[in-house]
């Protein structure tokens, strides 16, 4: 019986594999390859801007209260996600990104899940500034007679979220605009004006927590 093919495969046998020997020597990724996510929440902020922006809805946010802040824990989902890098783009602190494993197999939805969790304290309590020495009312102009007897309106905090800019405090040294991760705020010094951009503002909390006059409110 001729078997032609047999002599060419046993001699196969003995010759180095042209095949790459994946999975026992494992094969780097190209350059700019997107695969599974890496997060850093000792970088992250909780601004949420991720969570808008993914396109897969693969990004979930929890918040537990716990003692002097608030523990956030951001999940991503693989099994969801698009590799679009629309996170790690818009992440103003270099907090996600999106690295080279391809190795996201897995016969369990957990095996699929990068997470990561930190404690975002709250800011401290404001020290009451001191006192104002008396003027005598003759001292005193006209002027600055007529607003002392208008005790100024409470600045109320929004029900989205959002900050507010009490102008009794104010100083509009645009420390908050600076501080800003998306540039929602924009300050004028000279006109003394604060203006919010609703469509970029995320509710996270930044410009509270830098401003020392404790002019926002959330």
């Amino acid at each position: 019986m001729d078997l032609p093919f047999v002599k060419e495969a046993l001699g196969n046998l003995f010759k180095k594999s042209s095949c790459d020997m994946y999975p026992v020597v494992p094969k780097e990724a190209a350059p700019h390859y997107r695969g599974r996510i890496s997060y850093d929440p000792e970088k992250c902020i909780a601004c949420g801007m991720c969570e808008r922006v993914c396109a897969g809805g693969a990004i979930s946010r929890t918040v537990e209260p716990v003692e002097g802040g608030d523990k956030i824990t951001l999940t991503f989902n693989m099994g969801s996600c698009t590799f679009c890098s629309m996170c790690a783009d818009f992440c103003s602190h270099h907090a996600i990104e999106l690295t080279g494993d391809y190795h996201m197999i897995a016969t369990k939805e957990e095996d699929l899940l990068v997470s990561g969790s930190f404690i975002k304290k709250k800011p401290a309590p404001k020290a009451a500034p001191a006192p104002k020495p008396a003027v005598p009312a003759e001292a005193k102009p006209a002027e600055e007679k007529s607003a002392e007897s208008q005790p100024a309106a409470e600045v109320k905090p929004r029900d989205d979220g959002k900050p507010v800019c009490d102008a009794s405090k104010c100083v509009y040294c645009t420390l908050c605009a600076k501080k800003c991760p998306v540039g929602a705020i924009e300050v004028d010094r000279a006109a003394k004006t604060w203006t919010l951009d609703e469509d970029k503002c995320v509710a996270c909390g930044t410009c509270a927590e830098a401003c020392r006059k404790g002019a926002i409110v959330m």
